[in-house]
């Protein structure tokens, strides 16, 4: 579903493709749960940041294991109900 999917570009100016699969909201912020467009079981958990501009975010990768793990187990929660 092209609508469900976001490209972003890495720190060394790689676009790469993703698959939102869940949007997490924990402690007043929002986390993407995204799997990437060449990954079949690898993801990858980003903070979503809003900006000045209405409807305009920029997606931060998170690199804090522990909250990662947090949202992760979430978002397992939530796929198996």
């Amino acid at each position: 579903m092209e609508e469900d999917m976001i490209e972003l570009t890495d720190d060394e100016g790689n676009k790469i493709k993703y698959e939102i699969l869940d949007v997490i909201y924990k402690d007043e912020d929002e986390f993407a749960v995204l799997l990437p467009e060449d990954s079949e079981d690898e993801v990858v958990i980003f903070k979503i940041i809003p900006l000045a501009k209405e409807d305009e975010v920029e997606y931060e990768e998170v690199v804090d294991e522990e909250l990662a793990d947090e949202i992760f187990n979430e978002f397992v929660k939530r796929t198996e109900e």
